[in-house]
Protein backbone atom coordinates (compact mmCIF):
# COMPACT_ATOMS: atom_id res chain seq x y z
CA UNK A 1 0.00 0.00 0.00
CA UNK A 2 1.09 3.50 -0.77
CA UNK A 3 2.45 6.18 2.18
CA UNK A 4 -0.73 7.95 0.60
CA UNK A 5 -3.37 8.34 2.79
CA UNK A 6 -6.85 8.23 2.36
CA UNK A 7 -5.72 5.91 -0.58
CA UNK A 8 -7.79 6.71 -3.54
CA UNK A 9 -8.54 5.44 -6.86
CA UNK A 10 -10.82 6.04 -9.56
CA UNK A 11 -13.69 3.95 -10.91
CA UNK A 12 -14.33 2.43 -14.22
CA UNK A 13 -16.70 6.15 -14.84
CA UNK A 14 -13.76 8.60 -13.84
CA UNK A 15 -15.05 9.06 -10.54
CA UNK A 16 -12.57 9.09 -7.20
CA UNK A 17 -12.91 7.02 -4.82
CA UNK A 18 -11.21 6.40 -1.77
CA UNK A 19 -10.48 4.55 1.37
CA UNK A 20 -10.26 7.06 4.21
CA UNK A 21 -10.73 6.09 8.55
CA UNK A 22 -14.22 4.94 7.81
CA UNK A 23 -14.11 2.12 5.80
CA UNK A 24 -10.75 1.14 7.77
CA UNK A 25 -13.41 1.48 10.80
CA UNK A 26 -16.23 -0.47 9.28
CA UNK A 27 -14.08 -3.44 8.67
CA UNK A 28 -12.46 -3.52 11.73
CA UNK A 29 -15.47 -3.05 13.23
CA UNK A 30 -17.06 -5.97 11.43
CA UNK A 31 -13.90 -7.95 12.22
CA UNK A 32 -12.43 -7.79 8.23
CA UNK A 33 -8.98 -7.02 9.83
CA UNK A 34 -7.59 -9.70 6.92
CA UNK A 35 -8.79 -7.01 4.66
CA UNK A 36 -6.90 -4.18 6.37
CA UNK A 37 -3.60 -5.12 5.13
CA UNK A 38 -5.55 -5.39 1.10
CA UNK A 39 -6.36 -2.04 0.48
CA UNK A 40 -4.69 -2.03 -2.74
CA UNK A 41 -6.39 -5.04 -3.94
CA UNK A 42 -10.27 -3.42 -2.73
CA UNK A 43 -9.06 -0.05 -4.55
CA UNK A 44 -8.50 -2.55 -7.16
CA UNK A 45 -11.42 -3.73 -7.57
CA UNK A 46 -12.89 -0.42 -7.92
CA UNK A 47 -10.56 0.63 -10.22
CA UNK A 48 -10.63 -3.17 -12.53
CA UNK A 49 -14.01 -4.83 -11.51
CA UNK A 50 -14.69 -8.13 -13.12
CA UNK A 51 -18.30 -7.06 -12.30
CA UNK A 52 -20.43 -4.47 -10.81
CA UNK A 53 -23.74 -3.66 -10.18
CA UNK A 54 -26.31 -1.20 -8.54
CA UNK A 55 -26.37 -2.04 -4.41
CA UNK A 56 -30.26 -2.02 -2.50
CA UNK A 57 -28.91 1.11 -1.03
CA UNK A 58 -29.74 4.25 -2.59
CA UNK A 59 -26.37 5.60 -4.01
CA UNK A 60 -23.86 2.96 -3.59
CA UNK A 61 -22.90 0.48 -6.28
CA UNK A 62 -21.25 -3.02 -5.81
CA UNK A 63 -17.48 -3.47 -7.08
CA UNK A 64 -16.28 -7.37 -7.45
CA UNK A 65 -12.95 -9.17 -8.06
CA UNK A 66 -12.99 -12.89 -8.62
CA UNK A 67 -9.80 -14.60 -6.99
CA UNK A 68 -8.38 -11.43 -4.95
CA UNK A 69 -7.28 -11.84 -2.66
CA UNK A 70 -8.40 -15.54 -2.62
CA UNK A 71 -8.14 -17.78 -5.25
CA UNK A 72 -11.64 -19.19 -5.78
CA UNK A 73 -14.09 -16.02 -3.90
CA UNK A 74 -15.18 -12.59 -5.05
CA UNK A 75 -13.84 -9.76 -3.32
CA UNK A 76 -17.11 -7.25 -2.84
CA UNK A 77 -16.52 -3.94 -2.41
CA UNK A 78 -19.11 -1.04 -1.53
CA UNK A 79 -18.56 2.59 -2.85
CA UNK A 80 -21.24 4.93 -1.31
CA UNK A 81 -21.25 8.13 -4.07
CA UNK A 82 -23.38 10.44 -1.65
CA UNK A 83 -20.95 12.39 -1.35
CA UNK A 84 -17.87 13.41 -3.00
CA UNK A 85 -15.22 11.91 -3.35
CA UNK A 86 -16.78 8.81 -3.35
CA UNK A 87 -16.02 6.55 -0.20
CA UNK A 88 -15.37 2.71 0.66
CA UNK A 89 -18.15 1.38 2.50
CA UNK A 90 -17.27 -1.56 3.27
CA UNK A 91 -15.21 -5.12 1.68
CA UNK A 92 -15.62 -8.83 2.38
CA UNK A 93 -15.04 -11.96 0.18
CA UNK A 94 -17.85 -14.26 -0.52
CA UNK A 95 -17.81 -17.94 -2.39
CA UNK A 96 -20.66 -17.64 -4.89
CA UNK A 97 -20.60 -16.05 -7.82
CA UNK A 98 -22.61 -12.99 -8.30
CA UNK A 99 -22.94 -12.35 -11.66
CA UNK A 100 -25.56 -15.86 -10.87
CA UNK A 101 -27.56 -14.13 -8.06
CA UNK A 102 -30.28 -12.76 -9.84
CA UNK A 103 -31.03 -14.73 -12.85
Amino acid sequence: MSDDWPARTTDPDGREVVFDGGAHLHLFDRKRNDLLDQVDVILGAVANPDFREEDPVPGRERFYRQDRPTVGSWLRVVVDFNESPAAVWTAFMQEDDPRLQNR
